[in-house]
């Protein structure tokens, strides 16, 4: 092996090669590979049971069993990077019949930091966080929102430079899903890696720099939501509302869909989205319902969101 070799480091703060996961027989996810860059924040999303949050377990060294794959932070084992990650469950994971600043003093010298130092950095993330005044209270004494940011405080208590948030927009308003998309874009600017799952795919889709979809526990798409655009056809959202068609009309409909490679996003009682690769897949439609007799009404055509283009995965 030669030197150059020998010595190189792979500078991207979190790399995963072939990563795989099985619970007893049920494989959970398979062959994952990413990078992570420094600055960058990306979103990991996928329907219920693809393996997100067991993916994002892994990385942060939560489940540690049987798991296959490689993990590098900054190009060196995770065993001895540890500290370099801050995760963020969905549970609050702080000892209930302690107030918070009790709290932040264990885990910080837990962390190997003085209680001066870990409550100086706390008081500092609890400001920007506007949860000014809670180290006096007790984890039950917060709200749902509140512990989702408590959370975030205690896994930046030793700078970490690679912060994993599980779902942390469950159950927030939309008062408190701003102030956490600040938040997290102002670490993101002082050069924090940041890597999340989330339901609300429109909204992740407006902060985030890239989309990782993960499909039966694979890689299905690495990019953005242009990129996915074109992987899946969907570059147009047809809405309409029938007055009426047949049961055998509509089976019709499908099949020449199926044959047009036109896609039926959802459907329900009179309404039918359509997704499209072109424009001229509209007309398709159209004459489709005009040689059925079908009478419709023009709802929308426009681009599609990330939540839209999802459906087709």
């Amino acid at each position: 092996m030669g030197w150059k070799k020998l010595f190189s480091r792979d500078k991207n703060p979190l790399s995963t090669k072939s990563v795989g996961f099985s619970y007893s027989t049920q494989e959970v996810l398979r062959d994952v590979s990413l990078n992570l860059k420094e600055g960058e924040m990306i979103a990991i999303i996928g329907k219920s049971g693809s393996g997100k949050s067991t993916f994002l377990k892994i990385i942060a060294g939560i489940i540690s069993g049987k798991t296959k794959g490689k993990i590098k932070i900054f190009g060196k084992s995770k065993l001895f990077q540890k500290y370099q990650i801050g995760f963020v469950p969905q549970e609050i994971s702080l000892i209930p019949d302690l107030s918070i600043e009790d709290n932040i003093r264990i885990l910080g010298l837990n962390l190997g930091i003085s209680e001066k130092k870990a409550l100086e950095k706390a008081n500092y993330l609890l400001k920007q966080l506007k949860l000014d005044e809670a180290l006096t209270k007790k984890p039950e004494q917060l709200s749902g929102g509140q512990k989702v940011r408590l959370n975030i405080v205690v896994s930046l208590l030793n700078d970490p430079k690679i912060l994993i948030l599980d779902e942390p927009f469950v159950g927030l308003d939309f008062s408190n899903r701003r102030l956490l998309w600040h938040f997290l874009e102002s670490m993101k600017a002082k050069g924090k890696s940041i890597i999340l799952t989330s339901h609300l795919l429109t909204e992740t889709q407006e902060h985030v720099d890239r989309i990782i979809i993960l499909k039966n526990g694979k890689v299905f798409f690495n990019g953005d939501l242009e990129k996915l655009k074109t992987k899946l056809k969907t570059n147009f959202i047809f809405e309409t509302r029938i007055s009426r068609i047949s049961k055998e009309n509509l089976e019709k409909l499908k099949k020449f869909c199926v044959y047009k490679d036109i896609q039926i996003l959802d459907e329900y009682e009179k309404y039918l989205m359509f997704g499209l690769n072109s424009e001229n897949q509209r007309k398709l439609i159209e004459n489709a319902f005009d040689k059925t007799k079908t009478k419709y009404e023009v709802i929308g055509f426009r681009e599609p969101n990330l939540d839209e283009v999802f459906l087709r995965t």
